[in-house]
């Protein structure tokens, strides 16, 4: 019964991304993402100037180890790609705003899953949450939507081009066009 549960919330969930906008849906297993040192290290760097400024990027999400621990506790993942054609080196506004809609997408998702009565679940954004335009760590206030703020695979430490190519997906960056790459981490009940 557990498998054609998940069959039908699969092809559920799959029709409403696509309603969402999703281009890609894609099934795969958590053991597969492999937080590493040398993916935090490009956060430690800074080059997106968020380090130790939002409470969703490193260090205040949690060490290596800890989300190593995070992962294993999750049976079940399906990524999702989300894009948008325009000229994405002279819309830095644009960028910004697709970011945003991606993870208010990713949100709808996890409601809809919830509905379907999975409850055990992790969703992760691409790039830094964005929810507030600005985050309150950098003023060291609290969050003042935890419940809707997301990492990304990235700040997890997790080498998104190996994700991208194991899964047969486009690695390459386009000038014309912004793909966000996110997920669902889930346990079946």
């Amino acid at each position: 019964m557990k498998g054609e549960c998940r069959k039908i919330l699969i092809k559920d969930l799959t029709q409403f991304a696509k309603e969402l906008e999703i281009q890609v849906v894609r099934e795969f297993y958590p053991t597969t993402l492999i937080p590493e040192e040398r993916i935090r290290a490009f956060c430690i760097e800074d080059k997106c100037g968020n380090y130790g400024k939002n409470y969703m990027c490193p260090p205040h999400i949690g060490s290596i180890a800890e989300m190593q621990d995070m992962l294993v506790n999750y049976s079940e993942g399906i990524l999702f790609q989300y894009s948008k054609e325009f000229n994405v080196k002279k819309n830095r506004k644009k960028v910004e705003e697709t970011k945003l809609d991606f993870h208010r997408i990713i949100l709808q998702l996890e409601n809809f899953m919830k509905e379907k009565g999975i409850f055990e679940l992790q969703g992760l954004i691409g790039g830094s949450c964005a929810l507030c335009g600005f985050c309150y760590a950098g003023l060291n206030k609290p969050c003042p939507s935890p419940e809707k703020a997301r990492p990304s695979l990235e700040s997890l430490g997790i080498d998104l081009m190996t994700l991208l190519k194991g899964l047969d997906l486009d690695t390459e960056f386009h000038s014309d066009r912004i793909t966000w790459t996110g997920c669902i981490l889930f346990n079946m009940i």
